[in-house]
């Protein structure tokens, strides 16, 4: 029996999944499901998720969810390719950055994401760019972490997949590329050439 992901477009907890999966080479059967309908709320998706939210994998009736604990399941159960460096210190920080990226930074990109659905005309100006002003500056400690390194961990790992789909939403909402952050730029130029990327784009 195959893994079977339900996930939903647009989805970036969706994507994160689905490019570890690339990664690794895994086979898997997609269950997409329409969160405008709110598919997600209905008794029988609510079973398997009882927060609502995609994505969540079903592999061989083990049920998982929240995208980088799927990640990390993953990686542990199919371990080559690795995706996470043996070093107990560089695992640790790769997930700091993780946790950095989606919950430090979340209040400004989420208030950068509501002026963005908006119609255009009803959009804040003011709001957007010191959203984004905001964002670029918190983004300079993931430039440093970066240095001059080609993933945030040396190799590619969970902790560039974890973090890339916040990224392409920052980039598609005007915050990134910036000219203060050029390894973040490069970086973002760089994975979104990788094959497992390039899938989901």
């Amino acid at each position: 029996m195959a893994i079977i992901l339900y996930d939903a477009i647009p989805s970036s907890n969706s994507d994160r999944v689905k490019i570890a999966l690339h990664e690794k080479g895994l086979a898997y059967e997609r269950v997409t499901l329409d969160l405008a309908k709110k598919e997600q709320k209905r008794p029988e998706f609510l079973k398997l998720n009882p927060y609502g939210k995609v994505p969540v994998i079903n592999d061989n009736g083990q049920i998982l969810f929240e995208s980088c604990i799927i990640n990390e399941y993953l990686d542990e159960q199919y371990p080559n390719p690795p995706l996470m460096p043996k070093d107990p210190y560089l695992r640790g920080r790769g997930r700091v950055l993780v946790d950095y990226a989606l919950n430090y930074l979340h209040e400004p990109y989420w208030a950068l994401r509501g002026e963005m659905l908006k119609k255009e005309s009803e959009r804040n100006i003011a709001i957007m760019e010191e959203k984004r002003h905001i964002l670029r500056n918190l983004l300079q400690y993931l430039e440093e972490a970066l240095g001059d390194k080609s993933y945030f961990l040396g190799e590619i790992s969970l902790t560039d997949i974890d973090v890339l789909p916040r990224f392409l939403r920052m980039e598609s909402y005007g915050a990134l590329p910036t000219p203060s952050l050029p390894r973040i730029g490069a970086w973002l130029k760089r994975i979104k050439e990788r094959p497992s990327v390039k899938a989901i784009l």
